[in-house]
Order: C-alpha cells, then structure tokens, then sequence
C-alpha cells in the first residue's frame, strides 16, 4: 500500500505503473472482512468477552470497509464508464 503511495505521489508520469491499484483496494477490502470475522467468531466462541478496544476496532474496521467498498464501487463505475468511452472513440 505504502508502495502505491510513494508511486502516487511521483505525478501523472507513474500512473502507468499503478495498474494494481484495484488489487490493492480489494486486498484492503477482504482484510476488513477478515477482520471482522475474527472479531465475531471470537464473540459467537465465547472464548474471551469483547472488551472496549475490541468494540472500538469493530467500528472502525466496519466503518473502513463501508467506506473501501464506497470507493471501489466508485472506482469500478468510473472504469466502466471511461472504458466505454473510449471503445466508442475507437469505433469512430
């Protein structure tokens, strides 16, 4: 991720090494659920009562991956929408 960042930051002149960029926020996207996951099996098991800190990390991983989900939805609508765009040009 921090790899991506540091790529980012270069300019407009990386972007064509950002391919992955969409890999990267679906590897974000499945280690919040990973996340969660555990958190609820850990609560279902009973193995260990939730204390606040783990309350607090399920909030804000939920909130992370409502807002991960957000922009990838965003990301993936945009694509399309610029992929048909360009096909359309292509036909001219």
């Amino acid at each position: 991720m921090y790899s991506y960042y540091c790529l980012s930051a270069l300019g407009p002149a990386m972007a064509k090494y950002l391919w992955w960029k969409q890999y990267l926020t679906l590897l974000q996207i499945v280690q919040f659920v990973l996340i969660l996951l555990y958190l609820f099996v850990e609560f279902l098991n009973g193995c260990v009562k939730l204390n606040n800190t783990e309350i607090a990390l399920a909030a804000h991983v939920s909130f992370m991956l409502f807002l991960f989900l957000d922009f990838y939805k965003k990301y993936k609508n945009n694509d399309k929408l610029n992929g048909n765009i360009n096909n359309s040009e292509k036909k001219k």
